[in-house]
Parts: C-alpha cells; sequence; structure tokens
C-alpha cells in the first residue's frame, strides 16, 4: 500500500519522493504550519496581507524586557487569528549567550478540542 501524505512542509525542501517534503501525519503537517505562521512577515502572502505574524517588526530593536513581552503578543495574537484550534500553553522569549543578536521562541501549545495531545516549536529570529 501506498504511504498517504497529508501536506507539504515548510519551508520547502527536495523530499525522499522527489518533489517535495511531506508530512504523514496531520500533527506534523500543524507543526510545519504553525512555523510557517510565526515565521511570514505580514504582508508578504500575496492575496491574504493579514497573515502571519508581527515579529519581524522587532528584527532590529534592541533586546529588552519590553521587546521581549512584544514578541509573545505578536505569537499569541497570530495563533488566536489563524489557529484557534490551537491554545498556548507556554510561550518562551529568550535571548540566549550564544547568539547576542539572536531570539529563540518556543512555543508549547495544544488542542482545544483534545487538551491531552500537545507538542512545541522553537524557531529562532
Amino acid at each position: 500500500m501506498a504511504q498517504q501524505y497529508v501536506g507539504v512542509t515548510l519551508p520547502l525542501q527536495r523530499g525522499n519522493t522527489g518533489y517535495f517534503a511531506q508530512s504523514s501525519t496531520v500533527f506534523e503537517q500543524i507543526k510545519s504550519n504553525y512555523k510557517n505562521l510565526i515565521l511570514t512577515k505580514k504582508g508578504e502572502r500575496l492575496m491574504q496581507p493579514e497573515f502571519g505574524c508581527d515579529i519581524h517588526n522587532m528584527l532590529f530593536e534592541n533586546i529588552t524586557q519590553d521587546m521581549l513581552e512584544t514578541v509573545r503578543f505578536a505569537v499569541v495574537s497570530a495563533t488566536e487569528r489563524w489557529m484557534p484550534f490551537l491554545e498556548v500553553i507556554e510561550l518562551k522569549v529568550e535571548n540566549l549567550d550564544r547568539a547576542p543578536n539572536q531570539v529563540d521562541i518556543t512555543v508549547s501549545y495544544r488542542f482545544r478540542n483534545n487538551p491531552n495531545v500537545t507538542d512545541s516549536i522553537t524557531v529562532s529570529v
């Protein structure tokens, strides 16, 4: 029986089938879509200028507590608008010493209709 795929993972990359890498479970696809949402700059997506997250507006700002709170608010707002079936459990915005100009965003989330299913993603900006 042939492998069933749910969707294409992002960012686009070459997969084992010769085309694009694909996800084989709904959870894997949601994780990919969530990363895509957070890393997409508002106005970047054609025909949906409001899609994305405002973290790119803070790209060259000094890393302060206010800036970290603004990043938290941007991620939670984008999640509530574009992926309302997810609930943010914990959101960490950290500036680690290994890269002084980089912020790591770790989002732990769960599904609203099934709170026992949790996962997390980490993106670096």
